[in-house]
């Protein structure tokens, strides 16, 4: 139990300082949006992942896009399914990230499917197809 109670709040660490390093960029209309985010060494989420040369977990990309979703809709967002995930270059400590959600569609009962991106520079990192719950709450 300790240790499931160890494991939330380092989760609530992060998802906090995810929400710090995320900087919303100009919306374009076009239903989509887009940030970029930049983590330094003291991320948490870097700790213990790859000590030697600390990569930005994909979990935590994950994160991004569900904290970055919750903001542009206004309500809390939970991962409800990964469809699709392809990691293609690592982020480092500094390295600033854009992340950009596109093709939200409503499935129904909350649950809404979603694509994303996140490039460094020019070069493609990562890209996402998921599934998310908007709206949920804390007793669900």
């Amino acid at each position: 139990m300790t240790r499931k109670i160890e494991k939330q709040a380092a989760g609530s660490i992060i998802a906090r300082q995810i929400e710090e390093a995320m900087d919303l960029l100009p919306m374009n209309g076009s239903g989509a949006v887009e940030a970029a985010f930049s983590f330094s060494e003291g991320f948490s989420g870097f700790q213990g992942h790859f000590p030697s040369r600390k990569v930005f977990p994909g979990v935590c990309q994950i994160m991004c896009v569900l904290a970055l979703l919750a903001r542009w809709q206004g309500t809390e967002a939970r991962l409800a399914e990964i469809t699709n995930v392809k990691y293609v270059l690592p982020v480092l400590p500094g390295d600033v990230v854009n992340l950009k959600i596109t093709g939200l569609k409503e499935l129904g009962a909350g649950l809404f499917s979603l694509k994303a991106s996140m490039t460094k520079g020019s070069e493609r990192v990562s890209e996402f197809r998921l599934k998310a719950l908007l709206g949920y709450s804390q007793a669900s």
